[in-house]
């Protein structure tokens, strides 16, 4: 299983290595064709301006002392053995009055000079063969109906371009090698991070274990390294949330396994018993850890809802004073029994547009938080504030506060900062707060004050603002 994919790597890789050899080539032929075209352009540009301008002095000699001066002065140039251009002078029926050629070159077939669309004041190419070739000849016409014609042999310049063609040949090969070798190692680098990725997957796979990291190896700022980065991430986030499942999971069996243990044995005392009146004493026992089973569930279920946007919401205008006093009430008997005082700190005109039931919910949760927590002769206080575009309904209390190890973990559900679990409860007061804040547009917030207590805010879009 774990060979497909790197074939599937090593395949990826060569077609990577072909598309950088491609490219280099490529670049590498449109450089040369362009540096061989401006070439043989400018050598071909050099030869016209050359021959038009023996072309010109020509005409001046001919101009100066007709064909006889002409003939004079090839004849004074001839014995310094400079003369390295054909010349010839033709008549009106193409007879050739005048020919000078460089010497060793083969007579030009004057057939060949005179072929149709030789006309006046054009270029033409003769090939290799004729003459030695290939020429290059200038024609021109003369005032009294005669014609001159200049020519060049361009022989040296196409065996420049014919060895500029087979050393580029050499410097493509050697560069499509190159290019290969390049682009192998380009590719291996480049690759790198992506197979260690592929390796860590595979362990994570067959291991199960979400501890697996990538090594990072290169520097910020490039794309493979925040791949990385943001893989190793994922790891650490999706490990964490097994770590969060797995302890929740303990938890819940933790808090199921007493009540049915209790569910259990009173069941069973009641079996063993004849019937008497501890029957009934054992049954409600019964029902009350079926209650409190049932308890968590629902709780479960609500802040499951709550946090995909499925909690129903009955909206109304509530009075946040009536909510507290209703909260109160509830608990006065608890806090008196605990000799904690409730204080309530309460505006009159403090009022949101929100679920007035589960708004209470909320408020006895972090009530009860609250007294739980609170020494006996400590203080709770209920109070709001408001604000421009919110309204605050919090709970505040004389306790030790919340330990700095348990902060960042205090609104996950099922846990308790009390690992001994000698308080009672279920903990999933603090995740339902917070669950009922996001349904109703807001949020939840702690000020934690070690030693001297915590100060709990569930915050609520104002009415104005919703």
């Amino acid at each position: 299983m774990s060979s497909v994919p790197n074939r599937r790597s090593r395949s990826f890789a060569f077609r990577l290595n072909l598309w950088f050899a491609a490219t280099v080539t490529a670049l590498a032929l449109a450089l040369f064709f362009t540096a061989y075209l401006l070439l043989s352009a400018s050598i071909a540009q050099k030869d016209r301006e050359v021959i038009r301008a023996q072309l010109d002095l020509y005409r001046s000699w001919y101009e100066d002392g007709g064909l006889s001066g002409l003939s004079q002065r090839f004849a004074e140039r001839s014995d310094s053995g400079r003369e390295s251009f054909f010349v010839r002078v033709a008549g009106p029926g193409g007879a050739g009055l005048f020919i000078s050629q460089p010497a060793g070159s083969a007579p030009l077939d004057p057939a060949a000079l005179d072929a149709p669309g030789v006309a006046p004041q054009k270029w033409t190419q003769l090939p290799a063969g004729v003459g030695g070739g290939p020429w290059l000849i200038a024609t021109t016409e003369l005032g009294d109906s005669h014609w001159l014609q200049v020519g060049k042999t361009t022989e040296a310049h196409q065996a420049l371009l014919e060895r500029f063609r087979v050393v580029s040949g050499w410097v493509l090969a050697l560069g499509l090698t190159l290019g290969l070798l390049a682009g192998s190692l380009l590719a291996g680098r480049a690759l790198g991070p992506i197979r260690r990725l592929i390796a860590a997957v595979h362990r994570v796979l067959a291991t199960g274990h979400m501890d697996a990291r990538i090594p990072v190896r290169l520097g910020p700022g490039d794309e493979l390294h925040e791949l990385t980065c943001l893989f190793n991430a994922m790891l650490e986030k999706n490990g964490t949330l097994l770590r969060g499942m797995r302890e929740a999971l303990d938890n819940v069996a933790h808090d199921l396994r007493t009540p049915l243990t209790r569910l259990r044995g009173t069941a069973e005392r009641a079996l063993a018993a004849p019937p008497s009146p501890a029957d009934r004493e054992a049954v409600s026992d019964a029902l009350e850890e079926t209650d409190r089973v049932l308890l968590l569930l629902d709780t479960l279920m609500d802040i499951s809802e709550a946090e995909t946007g499925l909690m129903r919401l009955n909206k109304a205008d509530v009075p946040l004073a009536a909510v507290a006093n209703e909260a109160v009430a509830l608990y006065e008997l608890v806090a008196e029994d605990r000799g904690i005082a409730v204080r309530l700190e309460v505006s009159s005109d403090a009022r949101v547009f929100a679920d007035p039931q589960r708004l209470r919910q909320a408020l006895v949760n972090l009530l009860d938080n609250a007294l739980k927590y609170t020494p006996r002769s400590g203080t709770v206080a209920i109070f709001t504030e408001n604000r421009p575009e919110f309204v605050v309904l919090g709970v505040r209390d004389t306790g030790p506060g919340i330990a700095p190890e348990d902060m960042p973990r205090i609104w996950e559900r099922l846990y308790r900062g009390d690992k001994s679990r000698t308080a009672r409860g279920l903990g999933l007061g603090l995740a339902l707060v917070q669950a009922i804040a996001h349904a109703h547009g807001g949020r939840a917030e702690v000020e934690n004050q070690p030693g001297a207590g915590a100060v709990f805010r569930l915050i609520l879009p104002s009415p104005s603002a919703t």
